[in-house]
């Protein structure tokens, strides 16, 4: 009788190790189908949870990615807020802007013609949309063999 329970120790024992090692190896395949997402933003984690939520638990998901549930959930409810909004906007009509007037229009030029069409935006936060974008002005061209009579 004793034997029994000294088996069924050992047995659960074993089946507590076997969980711990199965729940290491998703842990390990969240990790490595997260890699990309690992360094980015949180809306880029939010987003990959949300994708995986079938596959893994959320709880697991963010306990090794060190995202908060709170805040997975809240974005969840409401994922594009009005700042996400206004800055999706803004790169629609930077985008807009810099192809229509051919490429040539740098962030300074750009802001004063949002400015003109009535928002309120920096040039340097154009610049930093435009960065984002990969978005940069042609330079100038230079003049070589020219020559100029005297």
């Amino acid at each position: 009788m004793k034997q029994d329970n000294k088996k069924s120790a050992a047995d659960l024992y074993a089946a507590s190790l076997e969980l711990e090692i199965k729940k290491a190896e998703l842990k390990f395949e969240i990790l490595k189908n997260a890699g990309s997402c690992i360094s980015k933003k949180k809306d880029v984690l939010h987003d990959f949870i949300l994708q995986n939520e079938k596959r893994y638990s959320i709880r697991l998901m963010t306990e090794v990615l060190g995202a908060s549930r709170y805040w997975y959930h809240k974005w969840k409810k409401n994922p594009l807020n009005e700042t996400k909004r206004r800055k999706i906007l803004m790169h629609q009509e930077i985008t807009r802007l810099f192809f229509a007037f051919e490429r040539r229009y740098g962030s300074e030029r750009i802001a004063v013609e949002l400015r003109h069409a009535g928002h309120k935006i920096s040039s340097k936060t154009v610049r930093n949309y435009m960065r984002e974008l990969g978005l940069s002005a042609r330079g100038k061209k230079e003049l070589t063999g020219v020559r100029i009579r005297s």
